[in-house]
C-alpha cells in the first residue's frame, strides 16, 4: 500500500516537473519569437537602406551628380544599423550562425562601399544585388531559427511566410526597378536589354503582388502605391521610344511603393505578435 502511494506520488511529481518544463519551454519560445520580430524589423531596415544606396549609386554613376550628397548620408545610416544589430544577434544562442553571416555581409558591404565611385553602374548594381540577396536569405534563416515557421500554428506560419519571404521579395523587385530605372532616366535612354530587364521586373512585381493577395484576406493600400509604380514603368519606360522622366521622379515613386510595402510588413508583424501572444 505504501509502495503504491509512493509510486503515485513519484508519478505526480514527474508530471508536475514535466509540466513546468514544458511551460517554461513555451514561454521561452514565445519570448524568442516576440523578440525576434523586433530584430527582423531591424534587418529589414538594413535591407531597405542598402536598396536605397543601390538606387542612389545607380543614378549618380549614370551621370546625375545631384544624387552624390545622398550617398554619404545613406552610407552612415547603414553603418549605424550594422552597429546596433551585431550585439543583439550575438547574445541570442539560436542566432549564432546568423550573427556570423551578418558579420560576413558587413565585411562585403565595407569593401563595396569604399570603392563605389570607381565602379560602373552595372558593377555597382551587381554587387549591391548580391549583398541584398544575402540579406534576404539572412531574414529567412533568422525566421527559421526563431521558430517562426514551425508547424505548431498554421496562421503563424502563413504570416511568417509573408514577413520573411513574400514582402521582402516584392520590395527587392521594386528596388531593382528603382535602381535600373533611375540609371536609365539619368542616361536619358534605355536599350533593348534594359527594356527586357525592366519588363521582367514589372512581371515579377505583379506576381509577388498576387502571391501576397492570395495570402491575405484584405486588399492592402500598399498595392495602390505599387500599381502607381507599375504605371510609370509601363508609360515612361516600356512603351515609349525615348525615356523622358527625371531620375528623381522615378526614384521617389519607387521609394513610395517600397515604403508602403514596409508599412504592410509592419501591419503583418503586429498581427504576428498578436498570434504569438495568444498561442502560449
Amino acid at each position: 500500500m505504501i509502495i503504491s502511494i509512493v509510486f503515485v506520488a513519484i508519478l505526480l511529481l514527474l508530471y508536475l516537473i514535466l509540466n513546468v518544463v514544458e511551460k517554461n519551454r513555451l514561454i521561452r519560445k514565445r519570448d524568442l519569437q516576440l523578440r525576434g520580430i523586433n530584430i527582423l524589423r531591424q534587418v529589414l531596415e538594413l535591407l531597405t537602406n542598402v536598396q536605397q544606396h543601390r538606387g542612389i549609386s545607380a543614378a549618380m554613376l549614370s551621370g546625375d551628380k545631384s544624387f552624390a550628397p545622398r550617398l554619404m548620408g545613406k552610407r552612415n545610416d547603414i553603418q549605424k544599423i550594422f552597429h546596433s544589430l551585431k550585439p543583439v544577434l550575438a547574445e541570442i544562442p539560436e542566432l549564432n550562425s546568423d550573427s556570423k553571416n551578418l558579420t560576413s555581409i558587413q565585411a562585403s558591404w565595407n569593401q563595396m562601399s569604399s570603392s563605389i565611385e570607381t565602379m560602373t553602374p552595372e558593377q555597382s548594381f551587381a554587387k549591391h544585388t548580391d549583398l541584398i540577396r544575402k540579406t534576404i536569405h539572412l531574414i529567412g534563416d533568422m525566421g527559421e531559427h526563431l521558430g517562426m515557421l514551425d508547424g505548431e500554428g498554421a496562421p503563424l506560419a502563413l504570416m511568417s511566410n509573408i514577413l520573411l519571404l513574400r514582402i521582402p521579395l516584392l520590395m527587392e523587385s521594386i528596388g531593382q526597378a528603382r535602381a535600373l530605372g533611375s540609371s536609365y532616366a539619368a542616361k536619358g535612354k534605355c536599350g533593348a536589354v534594359g527594356r527586357i530587364r525592366l519588363s521582367f521586373l514589372e512581371q515579377h512585381i505583379r506576381e509577388c503582388q498576387q502571391e501576397i493577395r492570395n495570402s491575405m484576406t484584405e486588399n492592402s493600400p500598399a498595392m495602390e502605391r505599387v500599381n502607381s509604380l507599375l504605371k510609370v514603368l509601363n508609360e515612361r519606360f516600356l512603351h515609349v521610344e525615348e525615356i523622358n522622366i527625371a531620375p528623381d521622379t522615378l526614384f521617389r515613386t519607387a521609394t513610395e511603393a517600397i515604403e508602403a510595402c514596409l508599412g504592410l510588413w509592419q501591419d503583418v508583424a503586429q498581427k504576428t505578435v498578436e498570434c504569438v501572444e495568444t498561442r502560449y
